[in-house]
């Protein structure tokens, strides 16, 4: 007898809090392939991890209508509840690298036991990852690439209007229900045009959070959008490198008439 396993999405989880995310919220399919990196410390040190924070804090920020940098700020100065303790074995069995995908199809009762067991198990240690003070969990030199990446997307608050462009009309219809989704395009597009990041490792960093925390085609949606923007980018930055040498050649050029004028006359 096949059973489908339904997985929750993990928008669920978000919508409800970016960072206090309930145990039944949140399943993900395996990825161990590839876990996160952990420096001496026993803190993250992957430049994921400070994407995956960007982007909660910059959710959480718009969910409660505050800046992002203030937010962020905020909740780095947060006093732990007392007797709070923080197992740092979950950071090891955390997955940066667990998509969700179609439901699963097991055969026995008992598979779909253990599935739904080891999905709770996940749900659990990532509610106690983000949930935890973020000097604990990550490392500082990522506190500090997340802060550029939200002063980077702060600077850039006019990709509101760029986001309009390139965006799909169903998702400009329903923006409540998008702004997962509007919050990684603001955060890939800020990384790739203030912090001057290669757009190829953006875009597929923005695609990867997307498998992780969107649902639906977001994915294949948000590759194209950033693709359309980076083209548009890259010829509204090549226009201005041309018009910036014209000019310089117009200036050395008057330099050029006045130093003969004053060597005719002396």
């Amino acid at each position: 007898m096949l059973m489908a396993v339904s997985s929750p999405s993990a928008r669920t989880a978000l919508r409800t809090s970016a960072f206090m995310i309930e145990k039944e919220a949140g399943n993900f399919t395996k990825g161990k392939e590839m876990m996160p990196k952990i420096d001496k410390s026993g803190r993250f040190c992957s430049p994921r991890a400070a994407r995956e924070l960007a982007l909660l804090t910059i959710y959480a920020a718009c969910l409660e209508g505050s800046d992002p940098i203030r937010f962020f700020e905020k909740r780095m100065n947060a006093r732990r509840e007392p007797g709070y303790e923080f197992d740092k074995t979950s950071l090891m069995e955390y997955n940066h690298m667990s998509f969700g995908g179609p439901p699963v199809t097991t055969e026995t009762i008992e598979e779909a036991d253990e599935l739904l067991r080891s999905d709770e198990k996940e749900s659990a240690v990532e509610a106690e990852v983000l949930s935890a003070p973020p000097k604990l969990v990550y490392s500082r030199l990522l506190l500090r690439f997340t802060r550029k990446l939200l002063l980077a997307v702060v600077d850039k608050w006019d990709h509101v209007l760029t986001i309009d462009k390139v965006a799909p009309p169903k998702w400009k219809n329903k923006p409540a229900g998008r702004i997962l989704e509007f919050c990684i395009l603001h955060l890939a597009m800020s990384e790739i045009v203030v912090l001057g990041t290669r757009h190829q490792i953006v875009i597929n960093e923005a695609i990867d959070l997307a498998k992780r925390f969107c649902d639906g085609a977001a994915p294949r949606i948000i590759n194209g959008c950033l693709r359309t923007f980076v083209k548009d980018f890259s010829g509204s930055s090549v226009a201005q490198a041309s018009d910036a040498n014209q000019k310089f050649d117009m200036v050395l050029g008057i330099l050029a008439v006045a130093q003969h004028f004053k060597q005719t006359f002396r």
